[in-house]
């Protein structure tokens, strides 16, 4: 591997508090270090100059990728800019065009690399050539400085100034130090006390209870959530939230259940081209489990909006209210689970269109139980993801939240649930609550 010293030159010096969701993510990354690496196409017939001109636009445009974040006099983290210097851009040559195995590889290597958030700027860039011909361009980024859509937001940017749509510097409507200064406004801490009150309204209904985990790759779920989707003219996201709610009160025992979802806080045209960290999480709790499906679909639909209209919020303000609601008390609250929606396309479609073919679907079903860490503030973790053409969910259980359901048994029943009440059959439909007890019962202990 070469490399190539590519100069860039921003705008300004600057120097600001982490933003609030700065804050959450320095407080995380002490748990669990965390990158995002995304590769680029290069279109054909640009030179390797033209895409490390690429790189140092980027670095110019967005201050994130050069921002380093020391720590002040307090020990506590600051945000700041660097105006002016220099970085390495990684060559990679290939003797044939890389497929994706290989760019997978040299992520895989690249990821390797660690940022010191404290002293060296949040991103790496590396260009793969074929015949000296630049092919891709793969960037590794630090999560404290790009989320997730900041991460996606560069990734079009990128592609606009590659295809000629950004042939000269723009500035970015908002910068982090830019946002960092906007939350301390009147008008943010404001907003910030309202959202504080909906989390205290939240916090104080919480039950105080004091990891296993499984993958589940089935066509099935998808197919129904997509027909219960289109039937009640809602998101896909709000089905599976229904359902884990009602998956968790059945396994609790009761007829509510509190969730935590993140929010990614790009609402506007301003926040979708944001390149940093803006996801909190948005809180709520769910009352309906004992009605029809429908009924908790729309009260699941609704607890989430309530939820992200109070996720904007100062983090540490946030967790000095969560330690004086907790002082004196053995046990901290903890939320039944967590739901991260991370499929690309999270409409969906059902295979075909047809429900008669759910049965058959669901007998192509896959199962695969996995080791975890778990990770702390709520004690049913859940992913759905994209598949190869399937629907992913994932299931994370802490060994002390009923040790006595098999993952996959529980994997299982939601999938029942979801399927029965697309087809709809009679209990799971107008009865969700009472199905996935006694699906969930039936045979317990014989599922391994």
């Amino acid at each position: 591997m070469d490399k190539i010293t590519i100069r860039f030159q921003g705008k300004r010096d600057a120097i600001a508090p982490l933003t609030w969701a700065q804050q959450r993510t320095w407080r995380g990354s002490r748990l669990k270090y965390r990158t995002f690496a995304y590769v680029q196409a290069v279109p054909s017939g640009r030179s390797v100059q033209e895409v490390c001109n690429a790189a140092r636009w980027a670095y110019e445009e967005y201050e994130s990728l050069r921002t380093v974040f020391p720590a002040g006099a307090d020990g506590s983290p600051y945000q700041r800019v660097v105006k002016v210097g220099s970085i390495d851009v990684v060559t990679i040559s290939t003797e044939e065009p890389a497929s994706a195995a290989d760019l997978d590889s040299v992520i895989g290597r690249f990821r390797e690399e660690r940022f010191d958030v404290a002293t060296e700027l949040g991103a790496l860039f590396a260009i793969v050539k074929c015949a000296d011909t630049p092919t891709h361009l793969i960037c590794l980024l630090s999560h404290l400085a790009v989320d997730d859509h900041g991460r996606r937001a560069l990734g079009a940017a990128l592609d606009s100034y590659f295809t000629g749509g950004r042939d000269r510097s723009s500035t970015p409507l908002m910068q982090p130090v830019d946002r960092a200064r906007l939350e301390r406004s009147t008008k943010w801490q404001d907003r910030s006390s309202r959202s504080l009150e909906y989390w205290k309204s939240v916090l104080e209904r919480l039950p105080r209870e004091g990891g296993r985990s499984a993958v589940m790759d089935s066509c099935a779920l998808r197919a129904a959530v997509s027909v219960i989707s289109e039937k009640l003219s809602t998101s896909t996201s709000a089905v599976y939230l229904a359902a884990l709610s009602v998956a968790a009160g059945a396994l609790i025992g009761r007829g509510t259940s509190s969730f935590l979802l993140p929010a990614s806080n790009r609402f506007n045209p301003e926040e979708r081209a944001f390149v940093g960290e803006l996801v909190q999480f948005a809180p709520g709790v769910l009352e309906s489990l004992d009605m029809p499906f429908e009924a908790v679909v729309k009260d699941a639909w609704n607890a989430s909006l309530k939820g992200y209209r109070s996720s904007r919020y100062d983090e540490q303000a946030l967790q000095m209210m969560i330690s004086d609601l907790d002082e004196g008390e053995e046990c901290k609250r903890a939320f039944d689970f967590s739901f991260n929606d991370m499929r690309d396309f999270p409409e969906g479609e059902a295979p075909g269109g047809r429900i008669e073919k759910l049965n058959d679907l669901a007998r192509l079903t896959k199962i695969e139980l996995r080791d975890h860490v778990y990770q702390g503030g709520s004690r049913f973790l859940s992913f759905a993801l994209r598949g190869d053409g399937n629907e992913i969910l994932s299931i994370s259980v802490h060994d002390s939240y009923f040790p006595e359901f098999p993952v996959r048994r529980i994997l299982q029943t939601i999938e029942a649930l979801v399927v029965g009440v697309a087809k709809g059959d009679e209990e799971p439909l107008n009865h969700p609550l009472r199905f996935t007890k006694d699906h969930l019962e039936f045979r317990n202990g014989m599922v391994n």
